[in-house]
């Protein structure tokens, strides 16, 4: 089996992913993505286009035909619900920063996390963004190879987070050892540039790196090229060993998945794929529409009773209508103008659809004369905030993971701190909540920072003012008489 294999779930959620990530995209990437599953009917059927908007006569693969799909695709309009949906959710997501505590070995990566100057937060962000589009992603911790030297020489390296796409993670393997499942192989596709001979052209290819455990149970890495050739080193070795700052090897895979639902290697439903998949019906209807109003929404003048002669010698350079114009038109002749009633059946399943995405939670801008409170929004979109929280906190599980084994590379031990927020609107204190507390603080059956901690998520009080300044403060402070 060549490296580049793929997983039998890595081929059944391609679509599904492509769908989410073509309407986040938007308009572009809808009208001009192509069929790749219908080579077989050939002619306009496979034309760019029509995986998303069918082709109205794909039997017919004349030019007029063709001609006819492209102003028939061009007409249409497609509305980015998705993307703003997914605006949305990381508007949320980033309301507050996240709070980054890390273990003095490691703090490095708070401002530079993948070795690429991309910080802790901007890494978090992005997995969260891609988990909401494709239901998963993937950290893995690596550490430079140093080839050799002495501790002083190598010890400028540090360990750094490299974040794969749920695109990437194309083939895994686990099995039970010890009655645990273990992840004992993982696969993931990396695109390479190469430069010419002529120093100026720029080749991709897609390299597969094999992580895996070996038969001795240790943590090796293998890269093969775009041919599924095993590649070796000057000294012929293939297998890179990943060592701790001890010099032992791993016994585990330092790849952990993040998912919509769960960290494991079975891919998750797309969280925002109900919300694309209505999309898409939007879109359909939409070039109904248009291609209906363009056919019959003007109207066309209609003549009856002329003769011949008379079209030959009245009409033979062509009528004007208007205002400041006027037809001639023989004894019994008549003229009207044709014109088709509305045909709001598209109209009508576009206004549908756009009630099914509010009911499903898609964050799209609507204005029906009043201001929503934020109570009613809560409730509005608690499926995808639920959702939303979900992912947050596999998130959060899978970078503590990656931090626990970046200390492993440093020789180092201990606890760190990262909240991603989880907030999502802005809170309020409800008073006779608040009497209450003052009462039992009375009562003393809760204390002062109880009270506090309630004022700080109301917002009456700033997160980073602890007991200590408010009571030094509150000294100072003369009461109001």
């Amino acid at each position: 089996m060549p490296a580049s294999d793929q997983h039998k779930l890595y081929i059944k959620n391609k679509d599904l992913r492509k769908l989410v990530r073509d309407c986040v995209a938007g308009s572009d990437a809808i009208k001009t993505s192509r069929r790749t599953d219908s080579t077989d009917q050939g002619g306009i059927y496979n034309s760019m286009g029509s995986v998303y908007l069918p082709v109205p006569n794909p039997a017919d693969d004349s030019q007029e035909n063709a001609d006819r799909y492209a102003a028939y695709r061009a007409r249409a309009t497609f509305i980015n619900f998705t993307g703003y949906t997914k605006e949305g959710l990381m508007g949320m997501v980033s309301r507050k920063p996240t709070e980054i505590v890390l273990h003095p070995s490691i703090d490095y990566a708070e401002l530079n996390a993948n070795g690429s100057g991309l910080s802790l937060q901007g890494l978090g962000q992005a997995v969260i963004s891609n988990v909401l589009e494709v239901g998963q992603d993937g950290l893995l911790v690596d550490f430079p190879s140093s080839k050799g030297g002495s501790k002083s020489q190598t010890s400028g390296l540090v360990a750094s987070i490299k974040r794969y796409p749920a695109e990437s993670i194309i083939n895994w393997q686990e099995k039970i050892i010890n009655s645990v499942l273990v992840t004992t192989q993982v696969c993931l596709a990396e695109e390479v540039e190469k430069i010419g001979a002529d120093g100026f052209t720029v080749d991709d290819f897609t390299y597969t790196r094999v992580l895996l455990l070996n038969d001795d149970g240790d943590y090796i890495q293998r890269l093969y090229d775009e041919h599924d050739e095993l590649l070796v080193d000057e000294n012929g070795k293939s297998d890179m060993h990943i060592k701790k700052s001890d010099g032992s090897n791993w016994k585990e895979i330092l790849f952990v998945p993040v998912g919509a639902e769960n960290n494991d290697l079975t891919p998750d439903k797309p969280p925002l794929y109900d919300v694309a998949e209505i999309n898409i019906g939007h879109y359909r209807n939409s070039a109904d529409f248009e291609e209906s109003s363009f056919l019959v929404g003007q109207p066309t003048p209609v003549f009856a009773g002329l003769t011949e002669s008379w079209v030959g010698s009245m009409m033979k350079g062509g009528i004007q209508i208007g205002s400041r114009s006027g037809v001639l038109l023989p004894e019994n002749a008549s003229a009207s103008l044709l014109q088709a009633n509305p045909n709001q059946m598209p109209s009508a399943g576009m206004d549908r659809k756009e009630e099914q995405l509010v009911k499903i939670g898609a964050k799209i801008i609507s204005d029906r004369g009043g201001v929503e409170t934020a109570e009613a929004s809560k409730i509005k979109f608690a499926g995808q905030n639920s959702k939303l929280g979900l992912i947050i906190i596999n998130t959060e599980l899978a970078f503590q993971k990656c931090f626990e084994w970046m200390m492993g590379f440093q020789g180092s031990d201990g606890d760190n701190i990262f909240n991603i927020n989880k907030q999502f609107y802005e809170a309020t204190v409800n008073p006779q909540l608040l009497v209450a507390q003052m009462q039992l603080l009375d009562r003393k059956v809760i204390a002062k920072s109880d009270v506090r901690s309630a004022l700080r998520k109301g917002g009456l009080i700033s997160h980073d003012r602890t007991d200590e300044d408010i009571d030094g403060e509150a000294e100072l402070t003369s009461p109001i008489i």
